[in-house]
């Protein structure tokens, strides 16, 4: 499937949470180069004579940027001591207005998980594949290498 480079499009990322041990799709749209620059000079910079790491702190906050929504029923809240789900669609009688603010609250770690995955791993270099995996050939084939390196 081609990359759509459009920044509409609603793109969706299923995440396995451990906590509820149950998959949870988290809706986004595709992120700005402007945002993409924000995030990593938020994640790292410079003060003076010293790096200063503020990953989570890029994270979170470009994360929820991003984020446009979530599967209905994903997520719930404690009403009056009991689970009610709340939904980001405008649409769902569940709809919840500050559902940002609730995932943000309860679920900062999806929304990080999110982030990690669009502005600092979004895409991966695939090795050639040769047939053979390095300790298979490692050293194995080296002319001289056996009279090198063995006790005399």
């Amino acid at each position: 499937m081609p990359r759509n480079t459009s920044l509409t499009p609603r793109n969706e990322l299923v995440i396995h949470d451990n906590l509820s041990d149950s998959d949870i799709v988290l809706y986004y749209r595709t992120p700005t180069t402007t945002e993409r620059n924000g995030y990593q000079n938020m994640a790292v910079s410079r003060r003076r004579n010293r790096v200063v790491l503020n990953q989570a702190g890029a994270r979170l906050k470009y994360g929820l940027l991003v984020l446009t929504g979530f599967r209905d029923g994903d997520f719930v809240r404690d009403v009056d001591g009991h689970a009610e789900p709340y939904s980001s669609d405008p649409d769902s009688p569940r709809y919840l207005p500050a559902w940002k603010d609730e995932v943000a609250a309860g679920a900062a770690d999806l929304v990080m998980l999110l982030a990690g995955h669009l502005f600092d791993a979004s895409a991966e270099i695939e090795e050639a594949e040769d047939g053979a995996s390095d300790n298979e050939t490692a050293g194995e084939d080296v002319p001289g290498n056996l009279t090198e390196t063995s006790p005399r």
